[in-house]
């Protein structure tokens, strides 16, 4: 554990039990002492290990403020080298935390980064204009009959007096407004994201027009503010951050911060480490994101390969009965028994369903992001039981003469593995390496190679949207 400014920051991984001071999250009543963003939500688990009462990471990674007191930084158990990438592909949620923490710039702005920094600048505007727009005062200076403010005496020498006027003065006085390089930032920030957001589009965007409302509210506070169409603000040090703002306008500086982000058109990365913008801590259920990036990036090669098929997510479509109801009931007791399942037959519903065009199913898998054999002394273990129970029962209910499972690499052989034969059914276990950034592409690549070979799928036929 590290102190870091406010708070003490502890690093973990995924489901790893910490030990954090009782007394920075327990109430002298033994209450747990949680951030309501945090409190009820399966993000940490309090719980006893070997007898010493610590704290339990979830499948969540990112920044979680406990309190005021302490801070996880939970980074995720397997390798995963670019979250962000994941995140992007997916279109995967997010979940937001209230408190600021800092992520690295990367790349171009895309749809997805600029969607999450218009999200964040409309809840920072609202609470900054609850806390009152900068307001400073300007020196202007005019002449004239009927002066206000100060007399410049040297000017009017000079400028009437010389000259045989009498009736006219120089004079200056200190005008209060919201024309501030600070408050021009954020207009040009508003304006490039109302441009983003009015952009047409093939297909209509959920929620854009209540953020345009949204936004257009919110230009309406700055319609004092003058346009600065050659951003000379970026050059204003308290701006840029080089000199510290005033304390009573200290609640500009993160939404200063993210309107350059914004102008300068610079990508984000979740990765944790970075500290080039602040945004409110972004939680990412690394289970479901795995689960749902193989998924989309399998849909994504079948349509580039031509695929003749369909990428299915069998929790909502693809899925079958897990029972059958037989013609002839079973009688062990000397009559037939009714069958629960003719009530409720159940679902079987596996993460991966490949459809063909005739409707059968060639391959169906299971997705698991758990971290098998990563403690164990071998490099190749095997899967666990209770996934390998579950993959054959799919297999066959599906009517499938093999299982297969879907696990991130940790270590050992990269690619499709053989696990071995039960009864009838052959089991594979595929492990995708996401190490390494450069090697994605190759991964998802081969994954998609022996997909298609179990499921022999041939390419050369009509193929169908996936």
């Amino acid at each position: 554990m590290i102190d870091f400014h406010w708070a003490t920051v502890v690093d973990c991984v995924e489901y790893e039990h910490v030990k954090v001071d009782a007394d920075l999250w327990l109430t002298d009543e033994h209450r747990i002492r949680f951030n309501s963003d945090v409190e009820g939500r399966d993000i940490l688990r309090a719980g006893f290990k070997n007898g010493v009462l610590t704290l339990q990471a979830t499948s969540y990674v990112g920044v979680i403020p406990l309190n005021d007191n302490v801070v996880l930084r939970v980074k995720p158990r397997v390798p995963l080298a670019s979250l962000t990438r994941m995140v992007a592909d997916t279109g995967h949620s997010l979940m937001p935390l209230s408190v600021f923490r800092g992520y690295s710039g990367r790349g171009n702005a895309d749809d997805w980064a600029m969607d999450i920094y218009t999200k964040e600048l409309l809840k920072q505007l609202d609470e900054l204009l609850d806390a009152g727009l900068w307001r400073s005062y300007v020196r202007r200076a005019a002449e004239g009959h009927f002066p206000t403010g100060r007399i410049d005496f040297a000017r009017s020498v000079q400028r009437f007096v010389a000259r045989g006027i009498d009736n006219k003065v120089a004079y200056s006085w200190h005008e209060r407004t919201v024309d501030t390089p600070a408050n021009r930032c954020i207009k040009a920030a508003l304006e490039h994201v109302h441009d983003y957001l009015a952009r047409e589009r093939p297909q209509p965007r959920r929620g854009t027009r209540q953020q345009l409302s949204r936004l257009a509210g919110h230009l309406h506070a700055f319609a004092d503010v003058s346009t600065d169409p050659d951003l000379q603000f970026m050059e204003d040090p308290e701006v840029l951050g080089l000199i510290p703002l005033p304390d009573h306008r200290s609640y500009y500086g993160p939404t200063l911060d993210l309107c350059l982000i914004i102008l300068r058109e610079v990508g984000i990365a979740l990765e944790l480490g970075g500290s080039d913008v602040e945004l409110s801590s972004l939680l990412i259920d690394t289970n479901q994101l795995f689960e749902r990036f193989v998924r989309v990036s399998l849909a994504r090669l079948a349509r580039e390969q031509g695929w003749p098929v369909e990428v299915l997510d069998g929790n909502t479509d693809g899925n079958v009965d897990l029972y059958d109801v037989p013609a002839h009931l079973p009688s062990p007791l000397g009559h037939p028994m009714t069958a629960l399942a003719s009530v409720d037959a159940g679902k079987v519903q596996p993460d991966v369903v490949i459809r063909a065009l005739d409707g059968t199913f060639p391959l169906v898998a299971e997705v698991k992001n758990t971290v098998h054999g990563k403690d164990a002394k071998a490099d190749d273990v095997l899967p666990d039981r209770g996934e390998i129970e579950q993959a054959v029962t799919y297999a066959l209910r599906y009517g499938l003469d093999f299982a297969l499972l879907i696990h991130p690499w940790i270590k050992g052989t990269k690619g499709l593995v053989y696990v071995g034969r039960v009864q009838s059914i052959d089991v594979y276990d595929y492990r995708l390496d996401l190490s390494t950034v450069d090697g994605t592409d190759a991964a998802l690549a081969d994954l998609a190679s022996s997909i298609a070979a179990l499921a022999r799928i041939a390419p050369d036929q009509v193929p169908t949207s996936a």
